[in-house]
């Protein structure tokens, strides 16, 4: 008796647990994108600016152990619809040798992308082989000190033209 007892007592929680989960599908199908947070994020689509020809380099510090001079092209700057920051960026090291990159950065989940490199010499963007996501690393002192600049925590600053101001403000 106690076990006849005992398996319907189990028969019963599990039609439970399976009708329970049968509503919940229904639920989840019914309401799909009332308040749709699992999109998956896509990356609009941009094309390379124009090689910078008199760029308005803005300085910043990439800390105390940064060798190099770092500056953020201010005409480059954007902000994309896809919550992308695009900018371009010039590291200049000691011994005087300038490396222009255009770069996004994604500030809600910190990770970058080299999108192109310059050539100098020719004047124009040698687009990059590896054109991927990449997060931030700790050691990557410049990444950080732009994201520091170019982030509100977790999202863009709110325009262009706030991103450049705070930038002055904070080389």
């Amino acid at each position: 008796m106690k076990k006849t007892l005992l398996s319907l007592m189990l028969l019963t929680l599990t039609g439970t647990v399976v009708a329970g989960s049968d509503n919940n599908a229904h639920f989840k199908r019914t309401t799909a994108n009332a308040f749709d947070d699992e999109t998956p994020w896509a990356e609009q689509e941009e094309a390379l600016p124009a090689y910078p020809k008199a760029p308005e380099w803005l300085d910043f510090s990439g800390g105390n152990l940064e060798r190099n001079q770092l500056a953020l092209d201010a005409k480059s700057l954007s902000l994309g619809n896809d919550g992308v920051v695009r900018y371009s960026l010039r590291v200049l090291t000691p011994g005087g040798v300038s490396n222009i990159s255009r770069e996004g950065m994604r500030c809600q989940t910190q990770d970058v992308r080299s999108y192109a490199f310059a050539d100098t010499v020719g004047q124009s963007w040698i687009v990059s082989m590896k054109p991927v996501w990449r997060p931030i690393r700790r050691e990557d002192n410049v990444r950080r000190a732009l994201k520091d600049l170019l982030c509100d925590g977790g999202t863009p600053r709110r325009s262009v033209e706030a991103t450049l101001d705070y930038i002055r403000k904070h080389p």
